[in-house]
């Protein structure tokens, strides 16, 4: 495991780290082709290179969630205040976001279902959010907004579909 309070994590290509990687006050960054566990920040971003095996879940509080072609990742992927972005990347279980875009694009797949969850905080600081997805992008489960407050837009393009139902949601087809 690697593990860190005020300093960032960087994995190089070619790496296998059997453990979990988490940091407070830092970012995340795994080169191509690598393997890892758990990632988890808490004030930074997690960037995935092309081809890793994420043998776990990705979680971040108050940073973006990158991912580059080929990435597989067999657990859930958790943001409270940034983005997803993911590029011909596979999701085995689920996405889930507080107050963050999510960008899926190049075939990715998501087998379970994408969650805006209801925030714990009631300060009512919500913003637009949209989920777009791209060029036959699939999402295997239900896109649900849990948080009827804030205004969620779903973007189909390019052939993308989601297999089961979306909920509070407007749905833009493209």
């Amino acid at each position: 495991s690697l593990n860190s309070v005020n300093g960032s994590i960087f994995i190089g290509k070619n790496c296998i780290v059997k453990g979990n990687c988490r940091t407070v006050n830092g970012r995340i960054e795994v080169g191509s082709n690598s393997q890892v566990g758990d990632l988890k920040t808490v004030n930074s971003k997690i960037l995935i290179g092309e081809q890793v095996e994420v043998n776990g879940d990705i979680y971040s509080v108050n940073g973006k969630i990158d991912c580059e072609r080929g990435v597989k990742i067999r657990g859930n992927v958790n943001t409270v205040n940034g983005s997803v972005r993911m590029d011909s990347t596979h999701v085995r279980l689920a996405i889930r976001t507080v107050n963050g875009d999510i960008t899926l694009a190049n075939g990715s797949v998501v087998q379970g279902n994408i969650k805006v969850k209801k925030s714990k905080s009631s300060s009512g600081d919500y913003r637009q959010l949209r989920i777009s997805l791209k060029d036959s992008t699939v999402v295997a489960g239900d896109i649900l907004v849990e948080n009827e407050d804030i205004d969620v837009t779903v973007y189909l393009r390019g052939g993308s579909k989601v297999l089961g139902e979306i909920r509070n949601a407007e749905v833009v087809k493209e």
